[in-house]
């Protein structure tokens, strides 16, 4: 990501509105790794609630500085933060890690049928997201919306493969190195969709 993002997107990947530094995003996603891997040398048992703990917090402190200083933020950006300090303190409190690998699989399968669920009931949450943006006729915005509802649900199920195959220092690398990369990659890919079923909006 750019160090100022015009599109940049949450951990479960929804473009957001209005542009925030990327630092707000991934910057408590690196402490969360640089965290993790430090406590996985002193105390590998706990260093996974630790690092969580870790990203609840500066999550939270990065929500708090974007709003003072750009006095706006995303919803997602906040709903996401909240999830990751519930999922934080329940593993702190129960000592049970494996909230803190479905978290991902949560928050990507509940997008997933916002978006499917609001094209059903004829409320597009991508048109609402992106439509200050772009011009898309109304078929083809519903369009959009399933590929963003289909992205949301396969990356829940890789995280699910991810966290019960692998080992959790690569999951932990994945969930910062992968997940990101793999948001991106979908996002160009609609390019071409876009530009050549719509326009941008320049006002």
């Amino acid at each position: 990501m750019s160090e100022d993002a015009t599109t940049h997107t949450s951990e479960a990947g929804v473009p957001s509105q209005k542009k925030l530094p990327v630092w707000i995003d991934f910057g408590p996603l690196l402490l969360f790794f640089a965290s993790f891997m430090y406590w996985k040398r002193a105390n590998p048992d706990e260093a996974m609630i630790w690092a969580a703990g870790v990203l609840a917090v500066t999550a939270t402190l990065a929500l708090i500085y974007g709003w003072i200083k750009y006095r706006h933020t995303s919803p997602l950006l906040i709903f996401s933060t909240v999830v990751i300090g519930g999922v934080a303190l329940f593993a702190a409190v129960t000592g049970d890690k494996r909230a803190i690998y479905m978290k991902p699989t949560m928050v990507n399968s509940l997008f997933g049928i916002a978006v499917i669920g609001g094209v059903l009931i004829k409320k597009n949450v991508i048109k609402m997201m992106m439509g200050s943006a772009f011009e898309l006729p109304d078929a083809k915005w519903k369009t959009f919306a399933i590929r963003w509802g289909l992205f949301f649900f396969a990356m829940a199920i890789l995280n699910e493969i991810i966290w019960r195959t692998q080992t959790e220092t690569f999951w932990a690398s994945f969930k910062v190195f992968g997940f990101l990369p793999l948001t991106v990659l979908f996002t160009a890919s609609q390019i071409p969709f876009l530009t050549k079923y719509g326009t941008m909006k320049t006002d």
